[in-house]
């Protein structure tokens, strides 16, 4: 059995065959649940978009190390209903969590001046891009 390596995760080979079977869209299971991120890039910025409804600016995570910016987000939520003699009717309790790493090389980045917001939805993570060196190129005599 070989194994394919996905996602920071050792799977089966059969079983992303079944993910692929069962969700012919192109899509993993691991990729249907990372948040979808859009990046654009100019001359000035790199800036990183992604979508994360449904949560709190706190439950966000960043961490750059080594060249690379992990985000990461988990959110845990509880309800429950109680009748009168203060008996449960109905408790429900979800999880939800993701992380997702970007490398960002330090020669190309300036990830010590990022920024980032959240707002309806949105994680929105923006950077300036270290001016590039112009590469040298001469002759040298031999004497």
């Amino acid at each position: 059995m070989s194994i394919v390596k996905r996602n920071n995760d050792l799977r089966p080979f059969y079983s992303s065959l079944l993910d692929d079977f069962i969700w012919p869209y192109g899509e993993t299971t691991e990729q249907r649940r990372l948040p979808a991120l859009n990046v654009k890039e100019n001359e000035k910025t790199l800036t990183l978009e992604l979508q994360v409804p449904g949560m709190n600016k706190d439950d966000i995570k960043l961490e750059y190390k080594d060249g690379y910016l992990t985000i990461s987000c988990e959110k845990r939520e509880e309800k429950e209903e109680k009748d009168k003699d203060q008996k449960f009717l109905r408790k429900e309790f979800s999880s939800v969590s993701f992380h997702r790493t970007v490398e960002l090389p330090e020669d190309k980045y300036n990830v010590g001046k990022a920024e980032a917001s959240y707002k309806d939805g949105i994680l929105e993570i923006t950077m300036p891009k270290n001016e590039e060196k112009s590469k040298i190129s001469r002759t040298i005599q031999v004497k």
